[in-house]
């Protein structure tokens, strides 16, 4: 597993393991490793640039510019691919120049095909960090031809998830996606409550492909 941040990820391990079990064990890497606050700050996204909203090893929250963090996923990925039968990326923004000699599995592309399966028209619900990723995420889903209701919750920091619930409920929107790794199961089962509609979850999906692929 393969995290923008910093590893051990165990913020998003912890949901996973649960649905994996022990019989399949977890090999992790970050981009951000090694790295202290002052160096994240230098990786920090320009006006006009891809922002990722990740977190440190201590929790802080920070925003990185893709494009600076590409050859530290690439790193990570040489670092671990021959010890390892599938590959993660514990991201759901696109990254379509990252590659394995093993099967990669990235969540935006899932997500997307997933939901466009599930929801062919309709209006979605999506839910992301930061007001900075809004053009990101309008670009990535407008081919789908659904109506987007996009809001913004840091999954880092102290907010109120019954507020952005609630703003979904009013929208009337027929499906929510989480789209970000950060996101927990106590986050979706607030909102799934609130508005009483499908709520899809990146980290709880990703575990069940990779459970199904590895059984």
């Amino acid at each position: 597993m393969v995290t923008i941040g910093q590893s051990p990820r165990n913020d998003v391990t912890s949901d996973i393991k649960d649905i994996l079990g022990s019989k399949i064990e977890i090999i992790e890497c970050g981009a951000l490793d090694e790295l202290t606050l002052e160096d994240v700050k230098k990786l920090e996204p320009k006006k006009g640039e891809y922002v990722l909203v990740t977190r440190l090893r201590d929790g802080t929250q920070v925003k990185v510019g893709r494009n600076k963090i590409i050859q530290r996923i690439r790193e990570c990925i040489r670092k671990i691919e021959n010890y390892v039968d599938i590959i993660v990326l514990l991201c759901t923004g696109e990254f379509p120049e990252i590659n394995s000699k093993k099967p990669l599995i990235k969540p935006s592309t899932l997500l997307y095909n997933v939901v466009l399966g599930l929801l062919p028209k309709g209006k979605l619900g999506i839910l992301i960090p930061s007001p900075d990723q809004i053009k990101e995420v309008e670009d990535k889903w407008k081919k789908s031809k659904l109506k987007l209701i996009v809001k913004t919750l840091s999954p880092y920091m102290s907010e109120n998830v019954k507020n952005v619930a609630n703003e979904f409920r009013k929208e009337n929107v027929d499906m929510i996606v989480l789209d970000c790794i950060g996101y927990g199961k106590e986050i979706a089962r607030i909102i799934k409550e609130a508005t009483n509609k499908p709520v899809l979850l990146p980290r709880t999906l990703l575990a069940r492909i990779i459970r199904e692929l590895c059984e």
